[in-house]
């Protein structure tokens, strides 16, 4: 018995030996370990500068929609959209010259409150500003009902562009031609590296396009107290 026990404790003693060398060995003669790297979220578009157009930026710049980046005659329905921007004390992108790369959505449903969400980056700070107004689509704009701005998180700004990217933004049409007298008007502005584009589109519905819209809605907050049958 002392001898299976004495034969037990050599055994577990070599093995315990055997470990340590081992060890030993891969620290210091085995290459090190390379790690794999972080990967990014690409922020470079594939399809950017596609259907943008240059525009000169100035603080002194007055035109919300550009003439030249409309499409056909559209230029009457961005003045009407220009209405409720300047209530808003927005100003046109291409205006704000604090501002390195900025995206706006005008949300405009018939008989509800005007909303505007206009997120932008300058250098590593990124920042969102939310807008609603007092008055109703199709009457007077009203007053400033709703007026905050917060910073927002790299990783919110690039969530963002990753919805943008999805929906192919930069390549699409500024209307899909569908126009009614009623509905809503999910309306994207963009300016980046001197360009600017716009897409206007009525109640996409579902779709990367809408998704991208819907995405500031919720960071914004605003779905959370407009009832789910008003968002069209």
């Amino acid at each position: 018995m002392k001898r299976v026990l004495f034969n037990i404790a050599v055994s577990l003693f070599t093995f315990t030996i055997a470990v340590y060398v081992t060890g030993i060995f891969r620290l210091y003669f085995e290459p090190d370990v390379t790690l794999p790297e972080v990967v990014k979220i690409q922020r470079e578009s594939s399809c950017f500068p596609g259907l943008s157009v240059r525009v000169v930026k100035s603080n002194d710049q007055t035109e919300f929609f550009p003439v030249v980046a409309l499409w056909q005659n559209y230029s009457a329905r961005g003045f009407v959209y220009s209405r409720y921007l300047i209530a808003m004390h927005e100003r046109p992108l291409s205006a704000c010259e604090d501002e390195d790369e900025s995206y706006r959505f005008l949300w405009l449903r018939s008989f509800h409150h005007p909303v505007s969400i206009h997120v932008s980056r300058t250098g590593d700070h990124y920042f969102m500003n939310v807008t609603q107004l007092s008055g109703l689509v199709g009457h007077e704009p009203g007053t400033l009902d709703v007026n905050w701005g917060r910073a927002i998180s790299e990783d919110d700004w690039d969530t963002f562009l990753m919805h943008l990217e999805r929906s192919t933004f930069w390549i699409m049409p500024t209307n899909n031609g569908v126009l009614a007298c009623d509905g809503a008007q999910w309306i994207m502005e963009a300016y980046r590296d001197g360009r600017y584009h716009v897409v206007d589109q009525q109640s996409p519905g579902s779709g990367a396009y809408a998704d991208a819209c819907l995405y500031l809605l919720r960071q914004s907050g605003l779905l959370t107290v407009i009832p789910a049958e008003d968002v069209y």
